[in-house]
């Protein structure tokens, strides 16, 4: 039987990935629109199936090839370690039995405007004086 629920994954509101890179989850009410962002999804599979797309705004950045290898890997990093701390922190989803896959990574961007979608959050990657908005956009379902 397949039973599909909202799981909401705001447990962690803050993380330090390195000592000049912060993750700090925004409760902004103002839209968000992008046109040039980099993503990177993650499939669940197990009891806890569906996937996890987070996006990079790089709107009004201009980033040469250095910064992009340099911030590329620390975005999809910082991801996944949110995510991983997502799942073991929240009392509900920790007692799932979820498989996490490697990151995919997409230099395609995609339109994305916050205020036709309900089931995002909006977290800025802090790095070296400079900010970045993550769109984190979660499709999950709980197998029973």
């Amino acid at each position: 039987m397949e039973v599909s629920r909202a799981l909401e994954l705001d447990i962690v509101k803050e993380i330090n990935i390195l000592s000049n890179v912060r993750v700090i989850h925004r409760h902004d009410l103002n839209p968000v629109y992008s046109k040039e962002n980099l993503q990177v999804q993650f499939t669940l599979s197990g009891e806890l199936k569906g996937g996890i797309t987070c996006y990079l705004c790089l709107d009004d950045h201009l980033l040469n090839a250095t910064d992009k290898n340099y911030l590329f890997p620390l975005f999809v990093e910082s991801m996944n370690i949110l995510i991983g701390r997502q799942i073991s922190y929240d009392h509900e989803l920790r007692n799932f039995n979820i498989n996490l896959s490697a990151p995919k990574l997409s230099m395609n961007p995609k339109e994305l405007n916050t205020a036709f979608k309900s089931s995002m959050q909006k977290y800025e990657l802090e790095l070296d004086g400079y900010n970045f908005s993550i769109l984190n956009e979660y499709s999950l379902e709980a197998m029973n």
